[in-house]
């Protein structure tokens, strides 16, 4: 099921300010994230960057600031990045994604993983989100609702 659409934008307040604009949209406090992800070879990495979610639905609209060098830049000459999706095993989403030619392009594929992103030749990347793991502010978008066996302190 996919739960949202993100666009990597250089200012975060200019995309919040002009999409809101064009469709009144409202947003969820920005948050600053900075955590360890990996590249799809499993090297790690540290990511920062600053992030939002408009509060409108049903499919929720996601900005956040580009990250160059990371799997956090979008395709060249657009700032589309990926759709996300819930997905219960993403390690099992990894095979079955193999299958259809899609890679795992950054993040952990283990069960205690928050996401993974994934990509083709299509350019851009889908999002594999695990639905077994709680993003606070988000529940509304989650299979069923609420779900999760954690509670972590930031929505990314």
């Amino acid at each position: 099921m996919i739960w949202h659409v993100a666009f990597a934008v250089d200012d975060l307040e200019e995309a919040m300010e002009k999409f809101g604009t064009a469709l009144n949209l409202d947003w969820l406090p920005i948050k600053n994230f900075s955590g360890e992800s990996a590249y799809a070879d499993g090297t790690p990495f540290r990511l920062t960057t600053r992030l939002t979610f408009a509060t409108a639905g049903p499919c929720a609209l996601e900005l956040f600031e580009r990250v160059p060098g990371t799997p956090n830049e979008p395709a060249q000459g657009t700032i589309f990045h990926h759709m996300g999706y819930w997905t219960g095993d993403l390690n099992q989403e990894r095979e079955r994604l193999a299958q259809c030619g899609w890679s795992c392009s950054g993040g952990l594929t283990t069960s205690d993983s928050r996401a993974a992103f994934f990509s083709s030749s299509l350019g851009i990347f889908l999002e594999g989100c695990n639905s077994t793991i709680q993003r606070p502010g988000l529940q509304k978008y989650y299979p069923g609702g609420p779900t999760g066996v954690r509670q972590p302190d930031q929505f990314l």
